[in-house]
């Protein structure tokens, strides 16, 4: 899931962009609605997701009087396609668009095609605990929960340290590789 760091108090924080669209000012970043309304003064952009076939891509849409900056450089005619670790500026205030997702346990959601485990190779039925591994998109097996049998647990994603496909930690509890520098 994608996320904008921001800084509070000096530190760094990732924001999971949740939903499918936000307004975006200097100091705030909140959900937005249907319309889309500027801030006076042009000091606001809308940051929307757009699904194209399976992939998400964010672009950033700003009003033509807006002071805002993508990498140094304004958007132009008043858009910009975001990238990983794409650097905005609204106003001097400085925020970081990442891509770069977490490892975590879900219930699988299933899809049309069979999905096989990436370490057991069994199938992985929809709504059983998976993990899609973020470096590659792997599907794992995590079950190891405690109302199944030993033999029935299939804690596969944590098996081994690295994913088996590209290497990828498989400890859930890491946190991002991926920091801002500081200024």
């Amino acid at each position: 899931m994608a996320h904008l760091w921001t800084r509070k108090d000096g530190d760094w924080g990732a924001r999971r962009l949740d939903g499918a669209r936000f307004d975006l000012a200097a100091h705030s970043i909140r959900p937005a609605g249907g319309g889309f309304q500027a801030a006076p003064g042009g000091q606001t952009a809308l940051l929307i997701r757009v699904d194209t076939g399976g992939s998400k891509v964010w672009a950033l849409i700003a009003p033509a009087d807006c002071d805002i900056r993508v990498n140094s450089r304004a958007a132009t005619a008043g858009i910009r396609v975001l990238a990983d670790r794409d650097e905005i500026r609204i106003s001097g205030v400085a925020r970081y668009f990442s891509t770069e997702t977490l490892a975590a346990v879900e219930a699988f959601p299933g899809t049309e095609r069979a999905v096989f485990c990436g370490r057991c190779r069994q199938k992985i039925e929809p709504g059983t605990p998976a993990v899609c591994c973020p470096g590659c998109g792997i599907w794992y097996h995590q079950d190891e929960s405690a109302s199944l049998a030993e033999s029935e647990r299939l804690p596969c994603w944590t098996y081994t340290e690295k994913c088996a496909f590209c290497g990828h930690s498989t400890a859930l509890d890491t946190g991002f590789a991926w920091t801002p520098e500081e200024e």
